[in-house]
């Protein structure tokens, strides 16, 4: 079935599930995107990982020495960039890393 015929499929179902389907299917959209070379994920620098992450730009070296931190996607001479995706992996990572330390 063509993504065009799961997103009248969602439309017909309607609802929450409808909405859950069509958000799977621009997903899907936006992955074939970058699969095909015609669109990148968002690239950021030291200063917008510190502002996703909610660090100090300025610590940013002690971040990226921590074991999960990834390394960058991208080097521009010295200067380091990663894709959000890798950003976003590391944060969930982060966070069920922490959750599970948390006692109950």
């Amino acid at each position: 079935m063509a993504l065009n015929q799961y997103r009248e499929l969602a439309d017909q179902i309607g609802g929450e599930v409808g909405k859950q389907l069509i958000a799977l299917v621009e997903e899907l959209e936006e992955a074939r995107k970058i699969i095909r070379g015609k669109k990148y994920p968002p690239l950021l620098g030291s200063k917008e990982v510190a502002e996703q992450l909610d660090v100090d730009p300025k610590n940013m070296h002690h971040v990226r020495k921590t074991k999960l931190f990834p390394d960058p996607d991208v080097m521009v001479g010295t200067r380091p960039f990663w894709f959000k995706p890798s950003i976003d992996q590391y944060q969930e990572q982060m966070e069920e890393w922490r959750s599970k330390d948390k006692p109950e």
